[in-house]
């Protein structure tokens, strides 16, 4: 009995101390996106070689793709230094790319969304960290329709299907909730045999990284249904 306890509390350990890197790293990356966005705001240059090039955007839109790639393919061979170091350039980048948001949206809007979408991300997180209910079927079916989402989304920009789009918005906003309960389960999961596997460090930074997105996502499309 008291050998159980001990596992059960070592066991719990493991899981906390796996779950509070995650969201360390997690936040030192909003801390960058947000350092990286406001300095893009406060410098015209910069603003202007944004706007007036698209395919610097675009360019830069892609290397964060490409780097996303990398990070979840390379992770088990990359050092944890080196995998922390590509998820802070990968903030930097989401930085330079939604600083355009300063110019449509006043600091106040930014500001009390972004508090509403981390409240939001909070409970669904704990939500995945809480509950007993298995949600690895769900997780399935969210990703399946996170991919028609995507697909959904580009043709409705693509065709100017405003009132699609609008539709969309909100259920983007249901589909990265989910996804952030899910994501959050899936890495408590993980913390659980962390300490067996090779890249434990790399782990953690991969974590950071997918609850990032969540956030990112979350936030930019409450954002944008705050114009409704």
């Amino acid at each position: 009995m008291v050998q159980t306890e001990a596992v059960g509390t070592v066991s719990e350990t493991r899981i906390n101390s796996f779950m509070a890197q995650v969201y360390l790293l997690m936040s030192v990356g909003m801390v960058v996106t947000a350092l990286v966005a406001t300095w893009v705001t406060n410098s015209l240059s910069l603003q202007y070689a944004l706007i007036s090039r698209p395919m610097l955007s675009f360019g830069l839109f892609i290397l964060q793709i490409l780097i996303v790639v990398a990070l979840s393919a390379a992770v088990m061979r990359l050092s944890p230094v080196v995998a922390a170091l590509l998820f802070l350039l990968y903030a930097a980048l989401t930085g330079l790319v939604i600083s355009s948001i300063f110019l449509v949206y006043s600091e106040e809007q930014i500001a009390s969304v972004f508090w509403v979408s981390a409240g939001m991300f909070l409970l669904m997180s704990l939500v995945g960290l809480i509950t007993k209910r298995d949600l690895s079927g769900a997780g399935g079916i969210l990703l399946m329709l996170l991919l028609g989402w995507i697909v959904a989304w580009f043709f409705s920009f693509l065709f100017n299907l405003s009132e699609v789009n609008w539709a969309l918005t909100f259920i983007g906003i249901a589909l990265f909730a989910g996804l952030t309960a899910w994501d959050t389960q899936r890495l408590k999961e993980m913390g659980q045999q962390i300490d067996e596997h090779p890249a434990k460090g790399g782990m953690a930074v991969l974590g950071a990284l997918t609850l990032y997105l969540d956030f990112i996502n979350l936030f930019l499309l409450m954002l944008r249904a705050s114009r409704r």
